[in-house]
């Protein structure tokens, strides 16, 4: 599941404390999963790599991220009845949202666009690699 935001960019971690006033006022806060994905030139799906995405159950597969005000995040992905949770710090600066997962060395980097207050589409660019991107769209969800 870590193929969905994989690290994009190498980082010094420097701590921020600009990062918690900012993180208050941003539409981010809250829990988005994740519904669609895309490849550049190909139409959004609700599967990655041909596999759908299903919240709960034996067949679950999904991806949930949790942002919180005090610039701390948490990724849950969902494969079958295994859940595996990462945490890490965040930063929203304009359209970019850097990750900083906790014990890894690189920082991931995405590009949002707000569709509407409950929905937004991220853009990521895989550099120094053969893979051309993705797009995925994540809504609000409450957490199960």
């Amino acid at each position: 599941m870590g193929l969905f935001l994989p690290p994009t960019h190498a980082q010094d971690n420097k701590s921020d404390t600009k990062q918690t006033q900012e993180a208050v006022n941003t539409p981010l806060l809250g829990t988005w999963e994740i519904y669609e994905t895309k490849e550049p030139g190909k139409p959004y799906l609700k599967s990655y790599k041909g596999r759908p995405f299903v919240s709960k159950g034996p067949n679950a597969f999904t991806l949930f991220l949790e942002y919180k005000n005090d610039g701390k995040f948490r990724r849950i992905s969902r494969i079958g009845d295994n859940q595996t949770i990462e945490e890490g710090l965040w930063k929203l600066d304009g359209h970019e949202l850097r990750h900083k997962r906790t014990g890894s060395w690189a920082e991931e980097i995405m590009y949002l666009r707000f569709d509407n207050k409950d929905q937004y589409t991220s853009t990521e660019v895989f550099e120094d690699t053969g893979d051309p991107g993705l797009f995925a769209k994540f809504r609000r969800s409450h957490f199960q």
